[in-house]
Formats: C-alpha cells, structure tokens, sequence
C-alpha cells in the first residue's frame, strides 16, 4: 500500500459502500480484495471534512459503468483507461472479446495484477506502466500492441481536475489526431470553483477543507462547449453530478452545491461504439 497513491484506496472504499444500498447504483464485488480496516478509517476522515466527495464518486461510477456497458453492447471491443488506478471494470465488465488497456504507475498496476492473481480474478487487460502526459499516450499504447483502428472507448476518470491545462487539452489533441473512431468520457470541474467565483461560500469552505488533506484542484472548464469546439470534437452528454443525482437519487437531497459545478461528459470524433442515452 504504501507504494500506491492513497486517493486509489480512498476512491475505492467510496465505490465500495454503494454495495450495501438496497437499490444499489452499480456492483462492484471485487473492490473489497484492495480494502481493509486501514483504507477504510482513512476514507472516513475524508468523508468526515468532504462529505459531497463520496456520493459525487458513486454517481460518476453509475454514469460511466453506464456509458462503458452500452460501447460493449455495441460490440466496442477496444477499451482504454487512464489514469486507471484501482478501477475494477476489466474484471467486473469483461465483455466477450473485449481486451483493456490500463495506464498508470507501475507500483499501482504491479498491486492490482498481483492481487487479481492472488484471488483468482480474471480480466482481459493489458497494464501499461507508465505517465500518459510525459511519456506520451500514443507511445505508450504502441508499445502494447494496440490496434488504432479499431473503434475505442477511453475512459478518464478522477484525472482532469489534477492535471495543468495545457495537459489536459494535449491529452484530448493525441487521442483526436490518432483515432478515427473513438468515443471518451471524463469528469471535470467548472472553472468557477478552480477560480473560487460559484458564488457559494459552502464551496469554497469544502475545497478549503479538501484540499488540506488531498491534493489541490488546478484545472476547470467554464464550457465544454468552447472546448468541443475548439477541439473538433463533438458533444454526446455533458450533466452535471446535481442531474446525476436528480436522476439516479430522486427522493434524496443534494449533500452539496459543488453537484452543480462537478460534470461528466462523453464526446466522440466519429461514428463508431454507441453513447449512452441519459
């Protein structure tokens, strides 16, 4: 553990608890085999000073298993993961003939492929150790043997807000240049909370608050709208967690005005794998 970024336990102490909801949102069963008495008392502080952090993460994870089970039913056999920490899909939804990628340091990956082998868990997944930003996604991938001509889904989670800009943008500008065919989903922040100008004194006392014991937010975006375009990208969903949340907690009250400042999107550049429909 100690080798691992800690955010990975915490994220996924968070997805676990959406396991004992009567209706649950989603199943993750494997998440457990990473947690324990420690991970778990570390997320509870967190939680304790950030509590909209944990049903923010439950929402994505519904919206992006959601997004990733209709590319696999559309027979997308290609799936990439940045950033992928300790994600479960490739164990969780293995697709018939579905192969992933995931990119990230290699103490992370090197924990996850041990532990999938110590509990017998099979997932058709390639690790990539390494930094998508520095040593470049495209180089990377071609060292995997990866077929850029297949239609591709990417999956970019928890990343954005972490990243410079300019990263951010060069990250979208590879996966644009490289792929005809491709669908990506990411969550990101609006510029007004980077910025400190929503408005809301509750958000600015929560990144306080946040950012004191996690690592600080450096990047937003005042419209995905101006960012598609500029890109050439095309727009399939963009919601806010609070529309998330509208839909997917409809008798529950929103924990925090950050939902309507915190997105998620899909964007493609081609016909391909299809998108889901909120």
């Amino acid at each position: 553990m100690s080798n691992v970024t800690g955010t990975a336990f915490v994220v996924a102490e968070f997805r676990s608890e959406e396991n004992a909801e009567t209706a649950p949102l989603y199943t993750d069963n494997v998440v457990k085999i990473w947690l324990n008495e420690e991970t778990k008392r570390i997320a509870e502080e967190i939680a304790q000073n950030s509590p909209a952090a944990k049903e923010m993460i439950k929402l994505r994870t519904k919206y992006f298993d959601d997004v990733l089970s209709n590319q696999i039913l559309a027979g997308c056999k290609q799936v990439v993961i940045l950033g992928s920490g300790l994600d479960t899909r490739a164990a969780r939804m293995n697709g018939e003939g579905v192969l992933y990628f995931e990119i990230d340091d290699r103490a992370t990956l090197e924990l996850k492929e041990s532990t999938f082998k110590a509990h017998k868990i099979t997932a058709n997944v390639r690790y990539i150790p390494g930094d998508y930003v520095k040593d470049g996604l495209i180089a990377l991938l071609k060292q995997s043997e990866f077929d850029f001509d297949l239609p591709t889904y990417f999956l970019w989670e928890g990343n954005t807000t972490l990243i410079a800009k300019k990263n951010v943008i060069f990250v979208l500008e590879q996966i644009r240049d490289n792929f005809k065919d491709f669908k990506l989903s990411f969550d990101y922040m609006s510029e007004q909370v980077i910025a400190r100008t929503t408005g809301y004194q509750d958000i600015n006392d929560y990144i306080d608050k946040y950012e004191s014991m996690y690592t600080p937010w450096i990047t937003g975006f005042e419209s995905i709208e101006t960012l598609a375009e500029d890109l050439k990208l095309k727009i399939i969903d963009n919601f806010s967690t609070a529309d998330l949340h509208q839909q997917y907690r409809p008798h529950r009250s929103l924990e925090s005005n950050l939902f309507k400042f915190y997105f998620v999107c899909t964007l493609e550049n081609a016909v391909g794998c299809v998108s889901q429909s909120f």
